[in-house]
């Protein structure tokens, strides 16, 4: 006798072996695993990484004052706030930006190789970070809020616009591929033998 829980209402089931089967409370088709979670997760993953080089390459924003263009990419912005002396906003902007979604690339990215090949690290301290990767998903966006904010509120024709740039869609899919993956992983499999 095993014992399986649903995936959607967490039911739990003894049953003789882990063949699949329809769940009698919500009608979900319960596995032992979520089925290739980590192939998937491991593809979303590898997308955003290569969605992460336009993402700082190409401009976040794009502004018009007075007819003229100017463009600045994650870096220039963080530079141009340095200059000014707003350190904070840019320490901000810096860590929003390029630090926290490179850690969960590169996190997500360590567990799931780590699955394949031999690693010293224990299952309790991949499934910590894990989790730890998870609660800083959320913050990633505030480049994409900050943004969009300020396009929808100035907008003055000619005279003074704001527009999201190139990079702004590409941290935006980078964002939201990360956070899918991390939600479609199964992190029992990190469990297995």
């Amino acid at each position: 006798m095993v014992l399986i829980s649903c995936r959607n209402c967490h039911k739990v089931f003894k049953k003789e072996d882990y063949k699949p089967f329809k769940c009698d409370s919500c009608d979900h088709t319960v596995r032992r695993r979520v089925k290739d979670s980590l192939q998937i997760s491991l593809a979303l993953v590898i997308s955003a990484l290569l969605l992460f080089i336009p993402a700082m390459l190409y401009p976040m924003m794009e502004v018009t004052r007075f007819g003229l263009n100017e463009s600045s990419t994650i870096f220039e912005g963080v530079i141009a706030f340095l200059n000014h002396g707003d350190y904070f906003i840019a320490i901000v902007i810096l860590t929003a930006s390029v630090i926290i979604p490179l850690t969960k690339l590169l996190g997500l990215m360590f567990i799931f190789i780590s699955l394949w090949i031999e690693t010293p690290f224990k299952n309790k301290t991949k499934l910590k970070m894990f989790h730890f990767i998870e609660l800083i998903g959320k913050w990633s966006m505030i480049d994409i809020y900050v943004v969009a904010l300020l396009a929808s509120t100035v907008q003055i024709n000619e005279i003074f616009n704001i527009k999201g740039g190139i990079a702004a869609t590409s941290f935006a899919l980078v964002v939201i591929l990360t956070m899918i993956a991390a939600n479609r992983f199964d992190t029992r499999i990190i469990w297995d033998e």
